[in-house]
Formats: structure tokens, sequence, C-alpha cells
């Protein structure tokens, strides 16, 4: 419990439990001449024997149980020996509680305040039923808030975790790309100096764009349209009409995000999986559906040997999303064509 959660308790909880205590002991003794005091004596000796009295006794069985708690959380945490402390903290309380009712009942009062051997032994039982109660709900309450940390802190180190996988997911691109680019540039230069420079000027910007974006776990359709546009120009500047893109009913998504980079992985998926020529191009179709989804279709002529990282661009999407936590992709692959359809997330960024 934290301090200001003992300031309110005092505030609130010794007055109440107080009061119940009246109320016990009426319940005890109903004979007990101090509490028939409102009918004997005055309301000022009713107040003082009565109510001030149990009042005190009140703050005196838990005050003691609060400072012994605080102490002994330094001294004898309960996770090093969880019986020790118990006993220690019920004996400490229990005797503390004694040492300080003893000398008060032998303290001569006017006749009328005079406490009998029955309530003195009655509180004496209830203070011993009362320390180890409250010893009990001391280490409960120590427990629950320690779960209640390692929950939480679990809950941070999951999140963190999350975080990374993400971040490293993000970072699974083809390493082949930057190679296949620069030896398509290296061909470039010497017969279009020109196309060369548009070739470099694309290529800075896509990496730009991943450098710019890795912190962020969605993006807006717009901003990955322009990169893909970036990237799809490096592809069809160097296999010109035999890769043709088709992209149609996007505007529509503004409003809506996707995980950075899933497009490229698609298109980079198709065109790893299959042969493609100009006579016979690669097709790849990329349109929204039901302003739910955003698909990326492709016609099929596979390849006769089959890339041994192939899947990878998919399991990383999946997994990317399944990590966002709203919806996973779909795949349809059918015997001519190859359809991916992506959920649309909510993208909370202009």
């Amino acid at each position: 419990m934290s301090t200001s959660s003992y300031r309110s308790f005092r505030l609130y909880g010794y007055p109440s439990f107080g009061l119940i205590l009246i109320l016990l002991f009426f319940l005890i003794n109903p004979y007990e001449r101090s509490i028939h005091s409102w009918r004997q004596f005055s309301f000022l000796d009713f107040i003082f024997v009565d109510v001030l009295l149990t009042m005190s006794y009140a703050a005196l069985l838990f005050e003691t149980g609060i400072q012994l708690t605080l102490r002994l959380n330094k001294k004898l945490p309960w996770e090093r020996k969880i019986m020790t402390r118990f006993v220690v903290q019920f004996l400490l309380h229990i005797s503390l509680i004694s040492i300080t009712l003893i000398p008060i009942f032998q303290i001569e009062l006017p006749s009328k305040f005079t406490a009998d051997q029955l309530l003195f032994r009655q509180i004496i039982i209830f203070s011993f039923i009362f320390s180890l109660l409250a010893t009990a709900v001391f280490a409960a309450e120590h427990f629950f808030h320690k779960w209640k940390d390692n929950q939480l802190e679990t809950s941070v180190i999951r999140q963190h975790a999350t975080q990374a996988q993400l971040d490293a997911l993000k970072l699974q691109l083809d390493p082949h790309f930057l190679f296949n680019n620069l030896s398509t540039l290296a061909s470039l230069i010497p017969d279009n100096p020109a196309l060369s420079v548009d070739y470099v000027i694309k290529l800075s910007s896509i990496y730009r764009y991943m450098l710019t974006n890795r912190p962020q776990n969605i993006i807006s359709i717009k901003a990955e349209l322009e990169f893909i546009n970036a990237y799809l120009f490096l592809y069809q500047t160097r296999y010109g009409e035999a890769i043709q893109i088709n992209i149609s009913n996007i505007e529509e998504l503004s409003s809506k995000g996707i995980a950075p980079l899933t497009l490229q992985l698609l298109i980079e998926n198709a065109i790893k999986h299959n042969s493609f020529s100009k006579e016979s191009p690669l097709k790849i179709d990329i349109f929204s559906m039901d302003n739910r989804w955003i698909v990326i279709k492709n016609n099929k002529s596979l390849k006769l040997t089959r890339d041994p990282g192939s899947q990878l661009g998919l399991k990383n999407i999946r997994e990317r999303y399944l990590l966002l936590g709203d919806g996973i992709p779909v795949v349809h692959n059918e015997q001519d064509y190859f359809e991916v359809r992506i959920p649309l997330l909510q993208n909370n960024k202009p």
C-alpha cells in the first residue's frame, strides 16, 4: 500500500472501525455499563468513554500494524521468509498493543469510568484476534500489489518484445535488392546518363522512406503508394514492359493505413515466383475491396526452380499483422492467379 493510501485509510478507516468496535463490544456484552452511558451519564461522558477511547483503541490497532509493516518491509521482506515474517510481525504487534493497553487500564479514573476485568479480557482477546487477522491482511495486501506490479511489468516487457519483433520484421528486406539495382544502375550509366540520375533519385527515395518510417507500425496508404511508385520505377526500368502494374480505386482509402513495406514485399514476392517476358508479362493489379481490404493480385507463370526464400515475404507480413492484432492477410492461391487481401488499418496520423 502506498503512503497516500495509508493516509486515506487513517482518515476514513479509523473512525469507521471505531464505530464498528462500539457496536461489537455492545453485542459481546450488552450489559456493560459503558455501553449504556448515553442513558446514565452526560453526553460529554459518553463521547469520552464510548467514542473517544474506542476510536483511540482502533487507531492503536491499525497504526501499530502499519508502522510495523513499513519497517519490517525493509528489515525482513515477505519474500525472504514468509512464515518467519508472519510470526515476527504478529508477535511484535500483539506485544506492542498489550504493552500500551496494560498501563492504561491501571490508571485510576473516576468510579463511573472504571472498566471491569471482563472488558479488559475482551479487549486483550480481541487484540490477539485482530493482530492475527491484520498480519494476514498485510501479507495478502503486499503480495497482491507485488502481483499487480509483476502483471504490469510483464505487460511492458511484452509490449517491448512485440515492438522489437515489429522492428526486426520491418528490416527484413531482400538482400539482393540493393545488389540488383546497383548492377542495373551500372549498366544504365554509359548508355543513358539522364535515366541513371532518375534511377539514383528513386533508389535514394526508397531508402529514405524505409529509414524515415522505420519507427512507424502503420503508414498511410498515400505514403505507401508514393513509395511503391518509386519502387516500381526501378523494376520497370530494369524489365520494361515485362512487368505491368495497374493501381485503381485507391484514392478512397486516404484515411486508411497499412503496415509499412507490405505492398513492396508482395510485389517482390510476385516477381520472385514467376517467370515473365515482354511477350508474356507479369500483370499485377492493386485495388481496394469493400473499403476493408487492399488487394494485390497477379497472374501466375511459376518458375521451374523455386527460390528457397520465396515464402519469407508472406511470412513476414503475416507475423507483422498478427503482432498488430487487427486482422490477418487472406491468401488465394488459384491455378491461374495469386491474390493476397491485406486488411486496412486505422491510421491516426494525417
